[in-house]
């Protein structure tokens, strides 16, 4: 055991294990010391107490540099001269001295609220500097006589060892007085109960042992080595530790919170607390579910915790209360009379959203202002360790009160602070239902988040869909050159062929032909690059990016399909909300998107903001008033129940007032006690798969309104003249040409449902108001698609004295515009002669998408089973079909026995 103790010692007194423990300490002094910079830097006001810190670790890592120089001198370079070695010990005996004054002014800085230098400490500071002058005049003037060092330089080292320990002992003793006084704030004092015993004490001890007995000589450098090693290697590891600790209980306000290392776990800490609260069915409970909270979270006994109901009105769930409490009375007037104080402290409680006594009183230590002093006297009337007010829109409807002292030795760390924030949060949600006794609000709740829940997947559909079609792009991206000069386009390369399919020279009239050469005179007038958008000869979106080249005298043209960068530039100053960039891909990518623009294909800025409008609303399943002309609205409707990807249409037109509650019957069904022979209640029939259209929804009678309004709020409706309550999943959408506001407030409309149907309305923009730009290029819109061949689109291209004589006769419909430009095209083939049933497109004046593709199939419609089944389920009478696709009855009869299909 001797034998292996001695070796023990000779180890940590070697020279090789000095140098790495001190190395190490350096290490890790240094990157405490850029942390530190950081922190304090990061603050938004810097304390005095920082400084004196910094000096400690520029002394501290002063102190180790000397160590690794001596050591490695020792052991690697013991020729070398010795002279830049003393050079640094005595530069570290300098800051050793003022290491112990930064350590005491440190220590009394962090217990006085307004740090004073008293007069003892002035008499350290003139003491320490005059040792500071002398190991600094010896370090730099006596650096070449390391081989003479002078005597009085011993005598030196001995009194400024002794003097450094006696600096300390005022300072011990101010803050021994201030802990037992009282008067600082828990956190400081954890502060200071891990520091002086964990840190300082030790270091203090180390360097006593170490220079004991003060006797220096020449060539001295300490009394005992297995002392420094043992001391230096504990003292590293003490550092560590303790710094941690230390910032993570605020020091010198580096962090707002206490922290902790552990991280916050939602579901493992309140699926059970969830689960409870779903149970809930009165006040007492959930006291009971709190405390048990608060208990198996934070570990705080039941009694110390207390969930307060605020008495904002009278209700049955008060009559039976006791008198209200002492705290209650304290609290009541600390809300009165700062609730509505915007400018002081009603932000702040808002803001920080808890408040905890120690954080509170800990601020207010350092940098006390009239917020933070009313907070704390707010705090020690209701002898609260935690205040966590519960909110429901912005206001106070109660609170839970954490006892002082209910943790003695713990404070609540960040994470704490955030698990009981959120728990609040949910506590107000049940609150608020309980008091208002109210279960149509749960349900009411679960149906708007079942709603969200539909539009975020729809919205996740068109995403997906709209990056396959760039994916899908991007696999045969191509970049066509062409070069313009002397009036003529050359191909660059063989991408250009294929992309642009035509003889741009030879087909000046084309309307890709017309575009490059629009581009290119723009190029011309300009001189500088410009970029415009048309497309192929297969509809498809083309890129026409041009830039002249002055050295050679013509233009070069790059070709391409755009990309999300190329859509986006071209229409997002368009929109009214930039944040609706992602809807401009959609409507330019993706199926929906390209129906819309079917159905309005102009793009100026307010068609697009209405369609992006229209998308967004397609995309939901929300009850819905639409605000549009009446030739409008069934196009409207059928692309809306299209999008949304529903079966069954059912149009419910009004033309007068109701009577006899025919229509409720037909919507809701009728009390089987009044009528017997009632057939499929609408709502009932058109369950998960249908949309109902109700146009003129003001012509319902006020009774039947408020049974509506119940279904679109809840998701179900009433039995008309019954209690029985039917589930349902039937989109709503509305119309009216009336001013329901006012009808509102004639009392010939029910608020509910207006309230219900204002939260998703509809309104396309009036044409008479539109500019006459979008105007134009709403005309071509639909003259491209009025003209299915390519070969006559030039000749029939209307001409602005057309384009001025269209909008000079006012239409007011996008169906009238479109039956308008459709006369003029029509006017104008007969009037060239080349007017022929296969010009024009057979589904121009159909609404529904999907009779739009079969109108385009024609008769080869009856070769396929799904469309021919789809025609029958839409028209109900083979002879409609027939007429519909241009064929006999006959041949539509046979095909549906063929298929199977019947009505």
């Amino acid at each position: 055991m001797a034998n292996l103790l001695e070796f023990f010692l000779e180890v940590i007194s070697s020279f090789h294990f000095l140098l790495i423990v001190h190395s190490i300490s350096f290490l890790l002094k240094s990157a405490l010391l850029v942390a530190v910079i950081l922190h304090g830097l990061r603050s938004p006001k810097i304390q005095r107490p920082w400084f004196f810190l910094l000096t400690i670790l520029i002394a501290a890592i002063f102190s180790d540099s000397s160590w690794v120089a001596s050591m490695s001198h020792k052991l690697f370079f013991s020729e070398a001269n010795y002279k830049p070695i003393l050079f640094l010990v005595r530069l570290a005996w300098g800051w050793f001295v003022i290491q112990y004054l930064s350590l005491s002014l440190f220590l009394e800085s962090l217990i006085q609220k307004h740090h004073i230098v008293k007069p003892y400490q002035k008499l350290f500071i003139g003491i320490a500097a005059v040792f500071c002058t002398i190991f600094f005049y010896l370090a730099f003037f006596e650096f070449f006589s390391a081989n003479r060092r002078p005597t009085i330089e011993f005598y030196i080292l001995q009194c400024s060892s002794i003097f450094a320990f006696i600096i300390l002992v005022p300072s011990f003793y101010a803050i021994i007085k201030a802990i037992r006084s009282n008067t600082l704030p828990k956190i400081l004092k954890k502060q200071l109960k891990i520091l002086i015993p964990g840190l300082i004490g030790p270091f203090i001890l180390s360097d006593f042992l170490q220079y004991y007995p003060f006797s220096f000589t020449p060539g001295y450098i300490v009394s005992n080595y297995a002392v420094v090693g043992i001391s230096t290697s504990l003292l590293t590891i003490a550092l560590y530790f303790c710094a941690r600790k230390m910032i993570g209980l605020r020091f010198l306000n580096f962090h707002n919170h206490v922290q902790s290392s552990t991280t916050f776990n939602f579901i493992d800490d309140f699926k059970d607390v969830l689960e409870q609260l779903g149970y809930v069915s009165n006040m007492k409970e959930l006291g009971h579910i709190t405390q048990a909270f608060f208990k198996g979270a934070f570990n705080i006994q039941p009694s110390r915790v207390t969930l307060f109901l605020r008495k904002l009105q009278t209700s049955k769930a008060h009559e039976e209360e006791s008198p209200i409490s002492s705290i209650e009375t304290h609290v009541e007037s600390f809300i009165n009379r700062h609730e509505t104080d915007s400018c002081k402290l009603a932000p702040v409680l808002r803001q920080s959203k808890i408040l905890i006594t120690d954080e509170i009183t800990f601020s207010a230590f350092y940098d006390e202002t009239q917020i933070t002093r009313e907070l704390v006297q707010f705090l020690e009337q209701i002898n609260a360790d935690v205040f966590l007010p519960i909110y429901e829109k912005n206001m106070i409807i109660a609170y839970v009160i954490i006892e002082r002292d209910a943790r003695l030795n713990d404070f609540y760390s960040n994470v704490e602070r955030d698990e009981m924030v959120v728990f609040a949060s949910y506590l107000g949600n049940i609150i608020n239902l309980l008091q208002n006794s109210n279960l149509h609000a749960i349900i009411q709740k679960d149906k708007e988040l079942r709603e969200e829940l539909y539009r975020k997947h729809q919205e996740i559909n068109q995403y997906k869909e709209s990056i396959r079609s760039f994916l899908h792009d991007s696999k045969q991206r191509k970049i066509g050159i062409l070069f313009y000069k002397n009036r003529q386009f050359i191909f660059g390369n063989q991408a250009a062929k294929e992309l642009i399919k035509l003889n741009l020279n030879a087909h000046e009239g084309h309307p890709l032909s017309k575009a490059l050469h629009r581009v290119v005179q723009q190029v011309q007038d300009y001189k500088t690059g410009q970029t415009s958008f048309t497309k192929d000869l297969d509809g498809n979106r083309l890129v026409l990016s041009a830039l002249p080249n002055l050295e050679k005298s013509n233009i070069i043209i790059a070709v391409y399909y755009p990309e999300i960068s190329d859509i986006l530039k071209n229409q997002i100053d368009l929109l009214k909300d930039p944040t609706q960039w992602d809807y401009l891909l959609y409507l330019d990518t993706t199926q929906s998107g390209k129906l819309i623009n079917q159905l309005i294909p102009g793009s100026g800025e307010h068609l697009l903001n209405f369609k992006i409008e229209l998308l967004k609303t397609a995309l939901s399943k929300k009850a819905l008033l639409i605000e549009i002309p009446d030739q409008d609205l069934i196009a409207m409707v059928e692309l809306l129940h299209h999008i949304s990807l529903r079966e069954s249409l059912h149009i419910l037109k009004l033309q007068a007032p109701e009577k006899n509650f025919e229509t409720a019957i037909k919507l809701f069904g009728m009390n089987s006690i009044y009528n017997m022979n009632q057939g499929q209640a609408i709502l009932d029939k058109l369950n998960n798969t249908g949309t109902l259209f109700i146009q003129n929804i003001h012509f319902l009678d006020l009774e039947t309104q408020q049974y509506l309004a119940e279904f679109i709020r809840y998701g179900f409706y009433r039995v008309f003249k019954s209690d029985q309550k039917v589930s349902s999943n039937v989109r709503i959408i509305c119309s009216t040409i009336q001013n329901l506001p006012m009808l509102v407030q004639e009392g010939k409309f029910s608020r509910m449902l207006f309230n219900e149907l204002n939260q998703t309305t509809l309104s396309m923009p009036p044409l008479l108001s539109l500019p006459k730009e979008e105007l134009n290029e709403l005309a071509e819109g639909y003259t491209e698609q009025a003209v299915q061949s390519q070969a006559f689109k030039n000749l029939l291209e209307l001409t602005e004295k057309e384009k001025n004589k269209l909008i000079n006769s006012c239409p007011v419909s996008l169906q009238e515009f479109k039956t308008r430009v459709q006369q003029l095209l029509v006017k104008k083939s007969q009037k060239n002669n080349i007017y022929e049933e296969t010009l024009f497109d057979p589904a121009y004046n159909i609404n529904d998408p999907e009779l739009v593709q079969a109108a385009r199939l024609g008769k080869k419609a009856l070769k396929d089973p799904k469309t021919l089944a789809m025609l029958m389920r839409k028209f109900k009478n083979q002879n409609k079909v027939a007429t519909f696709l241009g064929v006999n009855r006959s041949s539509v009869n046979r095909r549906c026995k063929d298929y199977n299909i019947s009505v």
